[in-house]
Order: structure tokens, then C-alpha cells, then sequence
């Protein structure tokens, strides 16, 4: 982009320009006893090449006083990313194979995808069994919390036959309590109830909602499952998956329960979750700008040296 920052000074290039042929038409050259010769000048192509440098660096000096500057875009972006801690179930029902391959293989499956998304964004894992504890603290290094996540095994709970929600929370909480971030956000993801820990869910998502921190819940499994019998398998009605207790956890704190019986809907509740927590991204616009008038004013006055050079040094005038 260009433009002049004085343009008014360019008025007068026609004003010199103007009074240049204005000299030119009216220049003759007189000898004793010889009518004046109106065609003929002794003042060649050659002789007139000083007068043109001189010209054209007064031209050079007006464009040099209104300032041409050269403009280059740039824009700022102001990105203002959240906290998410993700507290996910590693409790031995999430081997439950109601999903392909199993609960827990598919629930890491979604999250790498989501991590993805995330980019502005530091993200904390936070597992739970009997127990709970950080696997990873915030951090903006994705692949780390990517690589740990597709490590997970149930084994990596001591406990895993008992689920302790409120301290899958309370470990997030822990995670994000001291956060400077605009928005912070757990999601839990979980396929049963509460049955250990010293922290109730309750009391964990009313400290959520003391501290501003929105929680998701997640509620893994079909409504249906398979269990093995005598005769082989039979279909049974899922009654582990506490759902009241899910959505009384999201509603405290401002968030949103979500159910997930099938792979379609377990990645559908990770996009909504994406569109409803979106990063805050503000920018601005700006020019950086290149002066000219100092190349412009040295090359004018090299052309006007060239010109007075050539005007009054190089060629020999007639008087």
C-alpha cells in the first residue's frame, strides 16, 4: 500500500513544470546585424540534458516533501485461551465392550480429537478410580497430553473396582483453582456412580461453582449391555450410570450433561463441547511505514549536482 502523508506539495510540480515551458518557448538566441533566428538554438539535445536533471530533481525535492510512504499491513491477535481439565474414568466397568473396541479405547479415541481442536487452549488429565490424581497438570504442549492419553489402561488405577467421583473432581479442581484464565472447564467422563472417596460429587461441584469453573459430565454407555450367563449372553438394562447425579453436577456449575450410548454420540457431545467453549480471539490492525522522502531527497540532489554539472560546467555556453 501507498500513500502520501503531505500531498498537498504535489500542487506544485505542474506550477514548475508550467513555468519550465513557459522559459523554453521564449528562450532565443539574438546576433548583431542578423534577424533573430526563432528555430535555431544552439542549446542541442546534448546541451538541454542539464536543464532536464535539474527539472526532474525539483520534481524529486516536491515528491520528497509530501512524504511517500510505503505501508505494510499487520494484525494483531489477541487470544485469550481456557483451562480444560479432562478427569476421565479408569474404573474396570469402562472395559465394558458396548462400545468398539471398549468403552475406555473409544473415549480415548474422541479425546485425541478434541485435544486437536484445542489449540489455544491448556489442557490437564486427570484420571479416577477408588482414587484420583493428575496425570498431567496444564500444559500447552498437546502432544504430551495426546501421548499419556493414548497410554491409559485401567491398571493405572490401583483401585479400579470402585469409581470416586468427587475426587475425580476435587483433583481437577486442584488443577484449575489457581488459574488466571478467563474460562475454566472440567469435563468428567465417567461410566458409573459415585461409591468411593472422601469428597462427594455434590460438594465437589459446589466448589466448582464457587470457584467459576463449568462442569461437563459425560456419561459413558449404552442403555442395553451384554453380560455373559450360563447360556451365553443376555441383554440387561445399563443401572450403573448415575445420571441424576451427572446432570445435578453440570447444572450446579453452569455446564451441561451429556449421554453418550454409541460412538456417533460420544464424538457429537465432544464437537458441541467444542462450539460452546469457544477461545475469545480479538485483533486489531495495523500499518507499518517505510519513509521515502530520504531515498528521494538524496536522489534529487545527486540529479540536481548532474544537472548543474552539466548546465554550466560541461558544455561551453554561447553568450
Amino acid at each position: 500500500m501507498f500513500k502520501f502523508a503531505s500531498p498537498y506539495f504535489l500542487i506544485l510540480i505542474p506550477v514548475v513544470l508550467f513555468l519550465f515551458l513557459k522559459k523554453r518557448k521564449n528562450q532565443g538566441i539574438e546576433v548583431p546585424g542578423i534577424e533573430p533566428i526563432k528555430n535555431f538554438k544552439l542549446k542541442t539535445k546534448k546541451y538541454l540534458i542539464g536543464k532536464y536533471l535539474i527539472l526532474l530533481s525539483l520534481i524529486l525535492m516536491i515528491i520528497a516533501l509530501a512524504r511517500p510512504q510505503l505501508l505494510s499491513e499487520n494484525r494483531i491477535v489477541k487470544k485469550d485461551g481456557i483451562d480444560i481439565a479432562i478427569s476421565l474414568d479408569l474404573s474396570q466397568s469402562m472395559l465394558q465392550e458396548d462400545f468398539t473396541p471398549n468403552r475406555l479405547e473409544k473415549a480415548k479415541e474422541v479425546l485425541d480429537e478434541f485435544i486437536d481442536k484445542r489449540g489455544n487452549d491448556r489442557l490437564s488429565l486427570i484420571v479416577f478410580g477408588g482414587d484420583a490424581y493428575t496425570k498431567v497438570p496444564l500444559t500447552f504442549d498437546h502432544n504430551v497430553i495426546k501421548e499419556m492419553t493414548r497410554k491409559l489402561t485401567v491398571d493405572d488405577i490401583t483401585s479400579n473396582t470402585r469409581t470416586a467421583i468427587g475426587m475425580g473432581i476435587g483433583v481437577a479442581l486442584n488443577r484449575l483453582k489457581d488459574s488466571e484464565a478467563k474460562s475454566k472447564v472440567i469435563i468428567l467422563l465417567t461410566d458409573g456412580e459415585n461409591n468411593s472417596g472422601e469428597m462427594s460429587p455434590s460438594a465437589a461441584a459446589n466448589i466448582a461453582k464457587e470457584l467459576g469453573i463449568k462442569i461437563y459430565t459425560i456419561g459413558i454407555g449404552a442403555k442395553e449391555i451384554k453380560v455373559p450367563s450360563f447360556f451365553g449372553y443376555k441383554t440387561v438394562k445399563n443401572t450403573e450410570l448415575d445420571e441424576n447425579m451427572l446432570k445435578s453436577i453440570a447444572e450446579t456449575t453452569g455446564g451441561e450433561y451429556f449421554r453418550a450410548s454409541d460412538s456417533k454420540e460420544f464424538k457429537e457431545i465432544f464437537n458441541k463441547i467444542d462450539a460452546l467453549e469457544k477461545t475469545k480471539i480479538d485483533g486489531r490492525t495495523f500499518y507499518d511505514k517505510h519513509e521515502l522522502f530520504e531515498n528521494l531527497l538524496k536522489l534529487s540532489l545527486i540529479l540536481l549536482v548532474l544537472g548543474i554539472f552539466f548546465e554550466y560546467v560541461f558544455y561551453i555556453r554561447i553568450p
